[in-house]
């Protein structure tokens, strides 16, 4: 069934009763005009609901490529040179976090090494400067 499926018999469906000459000055036309406006409106929408329905399996399609080509990097060893990355993080080292009690508002902060070498500590909690000095 293509999109425009429901459309079409709508409109065919409105061509047929015009043909009629059915009056909307009476109950019953008034009812058909309504069904048949109704009717209409949930063509249009069933059709762009598909559209969306087509948009994201075309995406998710996409996506589904994207996730086989990076799990055929997974089997790199140490060897490994192609640019996938995935040999990056077993090459960082452990970070190691020191911690201090901010001597403004006493709550324990912590820091990495390098934010401790930069001198420019601030709380996160007071926003507040922390002068320390660091003994070897």
């Amino acid at each position: 069934m293509h999109m425009g499926y429901l459309s079409e018999k709508a409109a065919y469906l409105r061509g047929y009763v015009d043909g009629l000459k059915i009056s909307d000055k009476n109950d019953e036309g008034k009812v058909i005009a309504r069904l048949l406006d109704l009717v209409e409106e949930m063509a249009a929408s069933i059709e762009e609901v598909g559209d969306l329905v087509e948009t994201c399996e075309e995406r998710i399609d996409d996506l589904e490529d994207f996730a086989d080509e990076m799990s055929e990097c997974c089997d790199c060893d140490d060897d490994c040179d192609c640019d996938c990355g995935c040999m990056d993080d077993e090459d960082e080292e452990d970070v190691e976090f020191y911690e201090i009690e901010c001597p403004h508002c006493n709550e324990k902060v912590y820091f990495d090494e390098d934010m401790l070498d930069s001198g420019d500590l601030v709380c996160p909690n007071c926003k507040e400067t922390i002068d320390i000095e660091i003994e070897e």
